[in-house]
């Protein structure tokens, strides 16, 4: 199946209807028009996903009359296109399990809510080094963690973007998994931690909150950052 799953992701344009189908599902004249493909052209890759199970579909009716409309989403369950196979997802729930029993449910928390506290405070170290930046601007963080972000395989795609605010959504949740089991700690605690740290380090007069959650059961992932004056943040967390 690997060698069946590499050969349908050798193609450039199935590889931009899954970026597409990530963000929400779709149907196939929307594809043909954001792609500038004929619809022909995208079912024949969309057959190509849908028989290695990338993909899957169902239709919905908008009315009485007329024939339903069929879209497509991401697969549920993803087939493995690593070689040999790799099972991180019961391993890592294993692993967690075995944490909330010999530490219990506080001292597991504080430990991933630590690991999320260092991964974010890395990022921006990181990425602060990797072109010497100075001052964080909503400019910057969206050139930069975001293009992080799309680099790690998160689906970012950026809503709004002004001089003051960002607002960008995850399409593909890193632990998509192990988060539709546990969210309240890989995302309520170990993700939070993650992005709340981000943010501390970039020494910037800004905040951010989370609006929607994949593991809770949203579409995708979206976060808000806003640049406001440092005297706000404190009068707003009082």
């Amino acid at each position: 199946m690997s060698k069946d799953v590499y050969r349908a992701l050798s193609s450039e344009a199935r590889a931009e209807i899954l970026k597409l189908i990530y963000q929400k599902p779709r149907e196939i004249e929307e594809l043909a028009e954001s792609l500038k493909l004929q619809p022909i052209t995208i079912r024949h890759h969309i057959k190509g996903l849908l028989e290695v199970g990338l993909l899957e579909f169902h239709d919905e009716r908008s009315g009485l009359a007329g024939r339903p409309k069929t879209f497509f989403t991401i697969a549920e369950k993803l087939p493995a296109v690593a070689f040999p196979a790799r099972g991180y997802f019961e391993w890592s729930k294993t692993i967690v399990k075995s944490l909330r029993r010999t530490l219990g449910e506080k001292k597991t928390e504080e430990v991933l809510a630590e690991a999320g506290r260092e991964l974010g405070i890395e990022t921006i170290r990181f990425l602060e080094a990797k072109i010497s930046l100075s001052k964080w601007t909503a400019k910057e963080f969206a050139e930069l963690v975001v293009k992080y972000l799309q680099e790690a395989g998160a689906e970012p795609e950026i809503v709004e973007l002004s001089d003051n605010k960002l607002v960008y959504r995850l399409h593909n949740c890193l632990f998509a998994e192990l988060s539709q089991v546990i969210p309240e700690l890989l995302c309520d605690v170990m993700h939070h931690e993650f992005q709340q740290a981000m943010l501390d380090s970039m020494q910037a007069d800004v905040k951010g909150i989370q609006t929607s959650c994949m593991g809770h059961g949203d579409i995708c992932c979206e976060h808000v950052i806003e640049w406001v004056p440092r005297k706000e943040i404190a009068k707003q967390k009082k």
